[in-house]
């Protein structure tokens, strides 16, 4: 039995597909206020609770010999440093508690790429510490270091060019970014199971297909069929702001760790990733072109 934390999510959702496809059974362990209705149709167990409460979390762990951590707040929704900290801190750390009580063999976490770049972050810093913990759980554990994800792109900045022509970037022009599908990255967390390559491991992974932002655009510009443009912030400037801000809500949000996590590009060498996993990723362009055809569609 694989127990699933975060299958509400795109990206958990996307793991649950892959597992059931592998003939795993699953489990998943959510929010008494999560809407299920998607992982009810694919018939796998359902177990509602709170990672706060040990008694509920025990249970949804009895006879489970894997889990797979991809859930994390939305910091969209929800951007106080304080949140982060308890709920994806505490969360994790009360998941790798009650997994090792529980006898679980192996536990898979998706961490952040880059955490040095993530130093600052509140969320990199939670990352970097939870990959500790499990480093010394007696847990055999694979962290799966991410770049970026190309739902991200497309849900976030794709839309936003789709509806304004235009969106701002804290990027330079000729900074790079690898993109990986969730299917992809998906397929690699569910082989890590099994994978003794991936045994006791952190491994960064990012798409086969690497861009700088000027070429990205032209993606988007081909994607959506018609002019669109990035317009990049000074990045002297994002900080000025942000510093304001800091200053104004006494750091409750920490908008320069928030500047930092969103500078610099996202890419990494993807050297390890291949000898580790023998995934056929697809590609970003026709990912770009499937979701702005759908979209168009609606």
């Amino acid at each position: 039995m694989i127990l699933c934390v975060g299958a509400t999510g795109l990206l958990g959702g996307t793991v649950v597909k892959e597992l059931l496809k592998r003939g795993k059974k699953v489990r998943c362990f959510v929010r008494h206020s999560s809407d299920t209705s998607q992982l009810e149709q694919t018939g796998v167990e359902i177990v509602r609770g709170s990672l706060k409460d040990r008694q509920s979390l025990s249970a949804s762990l009895q006879g489970v010999e894997a889990v797979i951590s991809s859930f994390a707040t939305n910091i969209i929704k929800d951007r106080r440093a304080a949140a982060l900290w308890e709920n994806d801190y505490e969360g994790n750390l009360s998941l790798i508690k009650s997994s090792r009580e529980a006898g679980v063999k192996k536990f898979i976490f998706v961490s952040y790429w880059g955490l040095a770049k993530f130093g600052n972050f509140e969320h990199g810093k939670i990352k970097k510490v939870v990959e500790d913990l499990l480093a010394v759980s007696g847990i055999d554990y694979t962290v799966f270091r991410v770049t970026t994800l190309a739902t991200d792109m497309s849900l976030l900045l794709g839309r936003r060019l789709s509806k304004k022509g235009w969106a701002p970037l804290f990027m330079k022009p000729h900074e790079n970014i690898r993109p990986i599908l969730l299917e992809d990255l998906a397929w690699c967390m569910t082989d890590a199971l099994e994978n003794q390559k991936a045994s006791c491991r952190v491994i960064e992974v990012a798409g086969r297909e690497e861009y700088d932002f000027i070429s990205f655009q032209e993606l988007f510009c081909k994607a959506i069929g018609r002019k669109v443009r990035f317009v990049f912030i000074p990045l002297p400037l994002t900080n000025c702001i942000a510093s304001c801000i800091d200053f104004a809500t006494n750091s409750r949000y920490n908008a320069r760790g928030l500047v930092s996590a969103f500078t610099g590009g996202s890419t990494c060498d993807i050297t390890e990733m291949e000898k580790i996993f023998s995934v056929q990723q697809g590609s970003f362009v026709r990912y770009l072109e499937d979701f702005f055809s759908h979209e168009r569609d609606i």
